[in-house]
C-alpha cells in the first residue's frame, strides 16, 4: 500500500501533510483542508530539507548507532518528519502535535510502506 494511505488509516485527520521531494521539485502528495488555506511556503521547506539531507551521512558517523530514519522538529502546531530516501531526495510527513501513534509504529509505517510509488 502507499504512504498515504498507511498514514490516513492510522492517523485519520492527525495527518496534516505529505510532500516527496528531489533535488530541484517537490511534490505534495497529501495535504488537509485546512493546511490548504495557510500560506504556501513549500518552497522553504524544501530547500530546508534539501540542506538537512545533505548532512545525513555526517549524522550517521557521529553518532554511530546505524543507518538514519528520520528526523523530527516539534513545534506547537505540528510535529514534522523528515525521511532521507538517497542523495537529494526524501518524504516530508506533518501531523498533529498530539496524534496518538507510538513513534516506533509511525516510522515502521513510513519505512516499510511504498515510497517508489511516490516518484
Amino acid at each position: 500500500m502507499s504512504l498515504v494511505v498507511n498514514l490516513r488509516d492510522e492517523l485519520d485527520e492527525n495527518l496534516r501533510a505529505v510532500a516527496t521531494y528531489k533535488e530541484h521539485d517537490w511534490n505534495l502528495r497529501y495535504e488537509r483542508a485546512d493546511i490548504q488555506e495557510k500560506p504556501r511556503i513549500f518552497d522553504k521547506i524544501h530547500e530546508e530539507l534539501i540542506l538537512e539531507g545533505m548532512g545525513t551521512e555526517y549524522l550517521e558517523s557521529v553518532f554511530r548507532v546505524g543507518k538514519l530514519n528520520c528526523t523530527m522538529h516539534s513545534f506547537e502546531d505540528a510535529m514534522c518528519f523528515h525521511f532521507v530516501r538517497g542523495p537529494m531526495r526524501g518524504v516530508f510527513i506533518a501531523i498533529e502535535p498530539d496524534a496518538l501513534l507510538p513513534l516506533e509504529r509511525f516510522v515502521s509505517i513510513c519505512k516499510e510502506s511504498d515510497l517508489e510509488s511516490l516518484d
